[in-house]
């Protein structure tokens, strides 16, 4: 992500943070520039090794939980249940409190896009779970499947 972007981010988390009673401290902000300057989701040790090495620090694991769940809670970062990293968030201006994200992850090479769900789809699949005699408790849906990249090497190898 490009340093203005990277500024324009931090800036609408800080008033995230503020709307949310809490603030941006440095440890909080630099973790999302770490998750900003990676193009692939990251484990918590990932974004361990990763914060100590760009940062030249030493923070623990448990601290990057820690910051990793707060930044969660007000929904600048995902974390992929079904892979167990975590992602920035791409809806900065609060689309993710409205609707539940769908993220389509490539189960080839793990590129993730986090797409807006119709409502209506989420009306159904809330219609089918009550059906079923389930309350919906997710936040995010979560769909593998391959990405186009991956899917022209897919044709390849069958050929």
């Amino acid at each position: 992500m490009s340093p203005e972007c990277t500024n324009d981010f931090i800036e609408i988390a800080r008033g995230v943070c503020e709307k949310a009673g809490s603030k941006l401290t440095e440890t909080r902000q630099h973790m999302l520039e770490v998750l900003l300057d990676v193009s692939t989701p990251m484990s918590a040790y990932e974004l361990t090794d990763h914060y100590n090495m760009l940062l030249a620090c030493d923070i623990k694991t448990m601290s990057v939980y820690r910051v990793l769940d707060f930044l969660e809670s007000i929904r600048l970062v995902h974390r992929l249940q079904s892979i167990n990293k975590y992602i920035i968030c791409n809806h900065t201006f609060g689309a993710c409190e409205e609707h539940p994200p769908l993220f389509m992850i490539c189960k080839s090479c793990q590129h993730i896009e986090e797409v807006e769900v119709d409502p209506e789809v989420i009306q159904a699949l809330t219609h089918h779970a009550n059906s079923a005699d389930f309350s919906s408790v997710g936040s995010q849906i979560e769909l593998y499947s391959l990405c186009i990249k991956c899917q022209s090497t897919f044709h390849k190898n069958l050929s």
